[in-house]
């Protein structure tokens, strides 16, 4: 399937999302609207805006041929390390949320960014010694023995890239359940919803490689009229290995989501400036599509020189590139929580904190066969919030 065709995709299933999502909210929103509280001249619209920065787990299967294993056993580093995505993602986040006046209810629209590019680049190579000629004629006293020019070299040349992004949108209703449950001025807020998420990767490499390019010597003897000449000729010998593999993977999900949040004061009062502790937990269930599309070639040839004869090179192996798609429906369980402190106003927020969202299984990340790989982030956020209207 095309890349346009894929995004065109992408797109329906964000807007159907956020309709389904938006809808609900209004919904339950109106079903609550009649419960009144004493809340002040609060905020009736919170506008969020943040950064964030997630160490990323879960990676894929990473393209290691064959002849892998020889560079490895030739003191040169493995091309497969050279593969391994970028550990942390940077991005933004924002969210609108709005709690109609005298009222416990509330609903939300949340959107989470982040995206990661990494390239790495290694070439080790030898500097081997030159090979000798040696000519000796003992009966004329004669012996030379002239260097000649290597062929080639052990090397071992790797070029990698990956890139990732994550989308992950929420559309929720909520109500706080417990003014005071923990402490004074204490709230805790329960949410439902629905979730949408969407993971995309990114990798290609690229490797060749002689790993054992080597100097045999044979000895002979030939008779010139009355006198013996006796040879030692080099023999040169190597193998060139050459492979490149390229990867496009997603995912795409949408499903009922639950979060319960609490924010519990520590010092000072929110009405004039006080610090809370905030903490949450969060589940989804996502059901969506899983796709892998891949391709990769490997070529070896081998060569053998010796003075006198006629230079050998010979295809060994040759595999063109046959590109295998993959597509899957799946269930993909989320589960996350965060714990963080805020500086609160009475119509601002600041807060810090450390948010981990888990995926399990929604990446197929194998190359030739699916292989499931979930896909984890975690690290810290900051963000500003902005309290309009009340």
């Amino acid at each position: 399937m095309s890349e346009f065709l894929e995004a065109r995709i992408a797109h329906k299933g964000l807007r159907w999302s956020m309709m389904t999502g938006a809808s609900v909210a209004v919904l339950l929103a109106a079903c609550g609207a009649d419960a009144a509280s004493d809340h002040g001249d609060r905020p009736t619209v919170w506008i969020e805006l943040g950064v964030n920065l997630n160490r990323v787990d879960g990676g894929n299967e990473r393209f290691a041929p064959d002849f892998v294993t020889q560079i490895d056993t030739h003191a040169f580093s493995s091309p497969v390390a050279l593969q391994r995505p970028p550990r942390y993602a940077n991005g933004f986040e924002g969210k609108l949320t709005v709690q109609p006046e005298e009222s416990d209810w509330s609903v939300s629209v949340g959107l989470r960014y982040g995206r990661s590019n990494g390239a790495k680049q290694a070439h080790q190579q030898t500097l081997p010694a030159s090979p000798v000629l040696i000519e000796s004629i003992p009966a004329l006293s004669f012996y030379a023995s002239p260097q000649l020019p290597p062929l080639a070299q052990r090397f071992a040349s790797t070029t990698a890239s990956n890139r990732s992004s994550q989308l992950i949108a929420d559309f929720q209703a909520g109500r706080d359940v417990g003014l005071g449950l923990f402490s004074r001025n204490s709230s805790s807020t329960v949410n439902l919803g629905v979730r949408f998420a969407q993971f995309t990767s990114r990798s290609s490499s690229r490797i060749s490689a002689d790993p054992d390019f080597g100097v045999s010597y044979k000895y002979a003897s030939t008779a010139f009229h009355y006198f013996t000449g006796y040879f030692k000729v080099p023999v040169q010998k190597w193998h060139v290995y050459s492979a490149k593999a390229q990867a496009i993977r997603s995912f795409h999900g949408i499903g009922p989501s639950a979060e319960w949040d609490t924010s519990v004061p520590l010092v000072g009062d929110p009405n004039d400036g006080g610090f809370t502790f905030d903490w949450g937990v969060n589940g989804a269930v996502l059901f969506g599509r899983q796709k892998a599309a891949t391709k990769h070639s490997t070529k070896a040839t081998y060569d053998h020189h010796g003075i006198g004869t006629a230079s050998i090179s010979s295809t060994v192996y040759n595999h063109p590139s046959v590109p295998v798609n993959r597509s899957r429906s799946v269930v993909v369980p989320n589960i996350g929580g965060f714990a963080g402190f805020s500086l609160e106003f009475p119509n601002a927020r600041v807060s810090l904190g450390y948010r981990a969202d888990f995926f399990f299984g929604a990446m197929d990340g194998g190359i030739n066969t699916r292989e499931t790989y979930d896909r984890n982030f975690y690290g810290p956020f900051a963000k500003i919030s902005i309290g309009l209207g009340g």
